[in-house]
């Protein structure tokens, strides 16, 4: 992944999006559109045996999951700018609260699916609704 290119990429969508007066959505609305679209990237899945193995995407179907994989990005940084969210915080916040909960040296570059599924566990337990 090239991160300058990432920036730019934002960059002309933020820009895309006021020179069509695209800057005052609200984050609800961009929200739901997040799930949308995730949702019509599932739905190249749907019933879909090939993946199990992951043996890759079917190249019949590449150019429409692009697409889709496009405009969750392209929901997702707007809803943090309209959200003065900053996604690169956020992100880096959250590698170190999984490291945290999920410290590396238990799984040696392999899941751990015991610990995994331990750790899920004590976590929803230790939540409080």
């Amino acid at each position: 992944m090239r991160l300058g290119a990432i920036k730019k990429v934002t960059e002309n969508i933020f820009a895309f999006n006021e020179a069509h007066g695209w800057i005052k959505q609200a984050p609800s609305d961009l929200a739901k559109s997040i799930v949308i679209e995730a949702s019509e990237l599932l739905e190249h899945f749907q019933w879909d045996e090939s993946d199990r193995r992951i043996k890759g995407i079917q190249p019949k179907n590449w150019n429409e999951i692009t697409a889709e994989v496009a405009d969750i990005y392209w929901y997702l940084i707007t809803f943090c700018k309209n959200s003065k969210i900053d996604l690169a915080e956020a992100v880096e916040s959250k590698i170190i609260k999984l490291e945290e909960k999920y410290p590396a040296k238990m799984f040696n570059g392999k899941h751990n699916d015991e610990f995994y599924k331990a750790q899920k566990k004590s976590y929803r337990e230790g939540r409080k609704y």
